[in-house]
């Protein structure tokens, strides 16, 4: 499996959108850190999106999760009615990758997305980074955020770097994505 693993991983860090490196017997990816801005450019679409459904199938020996999208609003692009991400259990057997969210059916995240010219699958983009939850706080008021990533993030110097959660306003988000040239990083 191990081999596939590598394949995937590469092919994601050639896509010039994530750096992931996968060493044999390991457990964790590295990730490159990307800010909103950076995400926001990359981007083919950017989406507020409930998640319908969710299924599993095996594409190349790999398993991906479809998860199929109620969206909500479009930031950018055009709306994709399903995302796929590596791992999950499909035929009896169970694939998992480091690094790779899990969604929930019923749960309300904003996605950035990203759709392979070569694959014609959407991926979410930096994998945990492109994935915002949605909640609606008592007061009334919806914040998009994001826990502290838990693997190993290196800035685009190649140094090792610290993850912080990102919470905001979902307004303030709208407004970082729309207008990636003044975001920068991934500021409170």
């Amino acid at each position: 499996m191990m081999p596939r693993l590598f394949h995937f991983a590469a092919s994601l860090a050639l896509s010039g959108y994530l750096a992931c490196w996968v060493c044999p017997g390991a457990s964790a990816a590295t990730l490159e850190q990307l800010s909103i801005a950076r995400m926001s450019q990359s981007a083919t679409a950017i989406v507020r999106a409930r998640i319908a459904d969710s299924s599993a199938s095996v594409t190349s020996a790999t398993i991906y999760t479809h998860y199929k999208l109620q969206v909500k609003e479009v930031w950018k692009g055009v709306a994709a009615d399903e995302v796929m991400l590596p791992g999950g259990l499909a035929d009896g057997n169970r694939q998992s990758f480091p690094g790779v969210p899990e969604l929930s059916v019923g749960s309300e995240y904003v996605l950035f997305l990203w759709k392979s010219s070569s694959t014609g699958i959407t991926h979410v983009l930096g994998l945990t980074q492109g994935l915002f939850n949605v909640s609606q706080q008592s007061d009334g008021s919806v914040i998009a955020w994001r826990p502290k990533i838990g693997e190993m993030m290196l800035d685009a110097a190649g140094r090792k770097v610290a993850d912080q959660p990102v919470s905001m306003k979902i307004g303030d988000l709208k407004t970082r994505v729309r207008q990636p040239g003044t975001a920068v990083g991934l500021s409170r």
